[in-house]
């Protein structure tokens, strides 16, 4: 038997591994069979951020109409908009129904399916991300972003978490210090000739955002907020996957965003 392949698995991944309909989730496991699985604690924290408030507010859609079909109809009007202190984006209104029509299949009954969500929002979301994967987590990052624990409040609803970082204790973050060792990768990242990159599909305007904030953290501007969470997110990925114990590729399900990065960073994206 050949030696296995270390794969370090984005965000993107991480959700449609576990949480994507049964046709995208077959794929990308069929993708990862006989791999060796990576993963960090900066994906963790992204991850939380998107699948922790999609089943907050498929509990509280389906503990307020009390049948899941109504539940979901319900979380389909408010997409884009806000509802219980949560702005139902895309990507969490997405998993709300892919979660949904999951746990339908399982589970006819409403108090069965309740309590089910109640366990993956208390405990079992962070089981399902730690599956298969070789432990400890990659951290470099020491993130805190979406670090809150969620809560219930006295109606039973369960509020959102805030998707930022925990400012009570900000010196545990470490992305200054990530992007100071990493210094020739944030030069190559701004001195990216986008035209020139090989790869496709590419997004043009992100790259250009890429390469401006890069070139803004060496000027000496802070690489927290945003720049960490949104804009270099992606290339902080890329970056983690070298300090895997083996070499490793990235898996993305997005190749529009890690392979023209991956180009850029001399990082293998088996996306």
């Amino acid at each position: 038997m050949g030696k296995l392949k270390g794969l370090f698995l984005d965000t993107a991944t991480q959700i449609a591994r576990h949480w994507h309909a049964p046709s995208e989730r077959e794929e990308i496991r069929g993708q990862l069979e006989g791999c060796k699985l990576y993963c960090s604690r900066y994906v963790k924290c992204q991850y939380k951020a998107t699948i922790l408030n999609s089943l907050i507010a498929l509990y509280n859609f389906l503990l307020r109409y009390k049948d899941m079909n109504r539940a979901l109809q319900e979380s389909k009007r408010f997409s884009n908009r806000g509802v219980a202190g949560l702005t139902l984006t895309k990507s969490v209104q997405e998993r709300i129904i892919d979660i949904g029509l999951w746990i339908a299949t399982q589970y006819t009954n409403y108090s069965e399916q309740i309590r089910r969500l109640e366990t993956f929002i208390e405990d079992s979301w962070e089981t399902f991300f730690n599956s298969g994967l070789q432990l400890p987590l990659v951290d470099e990052t020491s993130c805190l972003y979406a670090n809150d624990a969620p809560k219930r409040g006295e109606s039973g609803l369960f509020e959102p978490i805030k998707a930022s970082c925990t400012k009570e204790n900000p010196l545990e973050c470490k992305i200054e210090a990530f992007w100071n060792n990493h210094r020739v990768g944030l030069e190559s990242l701004a001195n990216m000739k986008i035209d020139s990159i090989k790869a496709e599909p590419k997004e043009t305007k992100e790259l250009e955002r890429i390469k401006e904030d890069s070139s803004k953290i060496i000027q000496g501007e802070s690489s927290r907020g945003r720049r960490c969470t949104v804009y270099l997110s992606d290339a902080i990925i890329c970056i983690e996957a070298g300090h895997c114990p083996e070499p490793s590729a990235v898996h993305s399900t997005n190749k529009k965003h890690f392979c023209p990065l991956g180009e850029v960073l001399g990082v293998e994206c088996a996306c």
